[in-house]
């Protein structure tokens, strides 16, 4: 049989373990330490959103885009301060579907099924701005 005082320092030692598990890898959230400057933080709806960035939208459908969801266009060049673009959607109203509408925020009519916005683009050293003029049905007639 196991002599007792051998069974005491057993236990110890696995107290002690435990315990420094605890210290080095699982620590609780309100224990640790927060960074300086988290990369995440929550908006004021309690969206955990990236901090600096705020919550954008998509100009056909008005669906909020998740960060890094990105909205097709195709923008050409011309010489001069402000460029043509054609805004085709996010991936939720692009390629075309029935669940979200396509509404163009000129006219307010539903965009045609192949169709697109027509918008301004400007840019300078500050930001990058789109106006929209109106959709490929308004616009072009």
């Amino acid at each position: 049989m196991i002599d007792l005082a051998f069974a005491a320092a057993l236990a110890g030692i696995g107290a002690f373990l435990l315990w420094l598990f605890w210290v080095l890898l699982y620590k609780p959230a309100a224990v640790r330490k927060e960074r300086q400057s988290p990369r995440l933080v929550k908006d004021n709806e309690g969206t955990v959103r990236e901090k600096g960035v705020g919550v954008r939208s998509c100009p056909v459908c008005g669906e909020k885009l998740a960060p890094g969801m990105l909205v097709k266009s195709k923008l050409y060049s011309q010489k001069g301060v402000d460029r043509i673009m054609h805004v085709y959607g996010c991936p939720y109203c692009w390629p075309y579907n029935t669940e979200y509408r396509r509404i163009c925020p000129v006219c307010e009519k539903v965009v045609p099924k192949e169709g697109y916005l027509i918008a301004r683009y400007f840019e300078n050293p500050q930001r990058r701005h789109v106006h929209v003029l109106g959709c490929s049905g308004c616009r072009m007639g």
